[in-house]
């Protein structure tokens, strides 16, 4: 609220640019995100205030997630080094919200870095630090996404027996709740299971469960979901190209193509990319097939013995 005199205290501004600068993240458009995180950086970065401070760990932590998206890994490891020098103190709970912004943001860039080990290490660290505290309203979010990732990791380092298992376990907690951002998780999770399944070979299960996800979220219009959607689409499509059901890839490519619509998004370019590739792959495949059946020369029709 402005003060007497009509101005904004600037812990509630601050708060409000970390706010926005977050709803931009979330749709992809870092070029808006960015700006916010640099202002209350350099506005507020010297203050002592910890409403500011933890602003200021905002800043630095979802700047540096920003610019992981664009590919500059280092440079965003130098940000959430920043946070937990500056910011962590078991002393200070007031500023654990941005701390553990910092270490999931950091855990994400690792495995995009394919640092499964550090990355679960970083999340291990998170959660026995964090999810004793996991009810209060400013860590439930960063502390549930903590708990998704690590089946990511367990993915990435082909542990699918511990993914299916914890991927299991946390469905039977989030699914069936309305709560949009417990919708979410149950479609990481589902995804995350799906994987584990390809992981393990189990390939009728797997494909049902890339369906599923399709199913459940394809008409939502989160960009978060929408991306999910994809992942899951191009994960039946690499099953299906691997056991060479190749009229069956194809219809998966163009289900990505399909749901990307004309003008994708920043995080749908992986899943269309590797739409286009392989659909001109499978497509030349099938025809060099169709070419090579209609050149097998015909059997010739076997004449009957003449009855005498």
């Amino acid at each position: 609220m402005p003060d007497a005199e009509g101005a904004v205290p600037p812990e509630v501004e601050a708060k409000a640019m970390m706010d926005r600068a977050r709803s931009h993240m979330r749709v992809g458009e870092l070029e808006e995100a960015i700006p916010l995180c640099d202002a209350v950086y350099r506005r507020f970065t010297l203050s002592k205030s910890p409403a500011l401070q933890l602003q200021v760990a905002r800043a630095l932590s979802q700047r540096g997630a920003a610019i992981a998206e664009q590919g500059m890994f280092q440079e965003a490891l130098v940000h959430f080094d920043e946070v937990e020098r500056r910011f962590w103190s078991p002393r200070k709970p007031e500023l654990w919200e941005g701390v553990a912004w910092g270490m999931l943001y950091r855990a994400r860039v690792l495995l995009e870095m394919n640092q499964e080990p550090m990355c679960s290490n970083w999340l291990e660290r998170m959660l026995s630090r964090f999810g004793a505290s996991a009810q209060r309203p400013d860590l439930r979010v960063p502390v549930e996404m903590a708990r998704t990732a690590v089946l990511a990791a367990h993915n990435q380092a082909e542990r699918f027996e511990e993914s299916l298992s914890l991927s299991e376990a946390l469905l039977k907690e989030y699914d069936g709740k309305a709560d949009p951002f417990l919708v979410e998780q149950t479609a990481v999770a589902l995804l995350q299971r799906a994987i584990a399944l390809q992981g393990l070979g189990h390939v009728d299960e797997a494909l049902e469960a890339f369906d599923e996800v399709d199913v459940r979220y394809c008409e939502d219009p989160d960009p978060r979901l929408r991306a999910l959607v994809s992942t899951a689409l191009m994960g039946r499509a690499i099953v299906l190209l691997r056991e060479e059901f190749l009229p069956e890839a194809l219809s998966a490519l163009d289900a990505i193509l399909e749901h990307a619509g004309p003008n994708p998004g920043r995080r749908l370019l992986e899943p269309v990319n590797f739409a286009k590739f392989h659909h001109e792959v499978v497509a030349r495949q099938m025809q060099v097939e169709r070419e090579r059946t209609a050149r097998r020369p015909k059997p010739r029709a076997v004449s009957k013995p003449k009855s005498r």
